[in-house]
């Protein structure tokens, strides 16, 4: 037998029980590893889903939460605006159902003179209702004051008022009311021009005509009367009851002043502004 002077280098193998344990152990970590990253995938797709989760719920909350009476939306067509009214009306305070009531007025103008009915909320309605209220208050004061302003710089008196005959084609009838007007300056100014406004009335004060504006010049020193003769011509289908000596009403009283100096009391264009607003179209 040949004696073995060296030998190779032994490579131990595995044990077969240690083989199991180490691939147990590596499967596990995978299915560990796996179960990490599909939670962490959930935790992903909550996050992105959460705000449109908190979205749906508003949206259902709001759709099925109660509308209130301000929150409605007045019918277009008339028929049904006014049952609207009826049925909405005792949900309101007795303020914003007058508020209310005046605008739908407004609107029924509007609609009448064939312009289109805008789409309004009720509470739209009413705000809108009290701002143009507001807005109206403040013109007339404006209106008021210059007004005031004027008759206490400017006296007017009207005098010797006759129905008498007109040169041909001056008037329908061939007659005119000729009246007197005479203008006292009251204030410490010179006044260099100015505008009246004229009404005629009859016996139950109802109009028979009226001059928005009659503008005179001057100058007028203070303390100075002016004279001005003016004539109304008569048409028989508005003024039949003067052409035949019926009694009528002369009124004037200045809405202009303009001074030498070139201050101005000006009431006419407020109450244009007033007008303007009136007839302002709602949108």
């Amino acid at each position: 037998m040949k004696p073995i002077l060296s030998a190779g280098r032994h490579r131990p193998g595995s044990h077969p029980l240690e083989a199991t344990t180490v691939l147990n152990q590596y499967q596990r970590a995978r299915r560990h590893e796996r179960a990490r990253g599909a939670r962490a995938r959930r935790k992903t797709i909550a996050l992105a889903l959460a705000p449109l989760a908190v979205a749906a719920v508003v949206v259902v909350v709001l759709l099925l939460r109660p509308t209130g009476p301000g929150e409605r939306t007045i019918p277009l067509d008339a028929k049904a605006r006014s049952e609207f009214v009826d049925t909405q009306g005792s949900k309101l305070s007795e303020d914003e159902r007058r508020l209310l009531g005046r605008f739908l007025a407004r609107l029924q103008t509007q609609e009448s003179a064939g312009a289109a009915v805008p789409k309004l909320t009720v509470a739209d309605a009413i705000e809108r209702q009290r701002a143009y209220d507001r807005e109206v208050g403040e013109a007339q004061k404006r209106i008021r004051e210059r007004l005031e302003a004027a008759k206490s710089a400017l006296g007017v008196t009207v005098r010797e008022q006759a129905v008498v005959k007109s040169d041909p084609g001056k008037s329908a009838s061939d007659r005119s009311l000729r009246y007197v007007l005479e203008i006292a300056n009251r204030d410490k100014r010179t006044v260099d021009a100015f505008g009246l406004r004229v009404e005629f009335r009859d016996p139950s004060r109802k109009y028979v005509a009226a001059i928005p504006t009659l503008e005179l010049k001057g100058p007028l020193t203070p303390g100075e009367t002016g004279r001005s003769v003016q004539m109304l011509p008569l048409d028989p289908r508005y003024h039949q009851s003067i052409i035949e000596g019926g009694a009528v009403q002369i009124n004037a009283y200045p809405t202009q002043v303009s001074y030498a100096d070139g201050e101005k009391i000006d009431a006419e264009s407020e109450l244009k502004r007033l007008v303007s607003l009136a007839h302002a179209k709602i949108e």
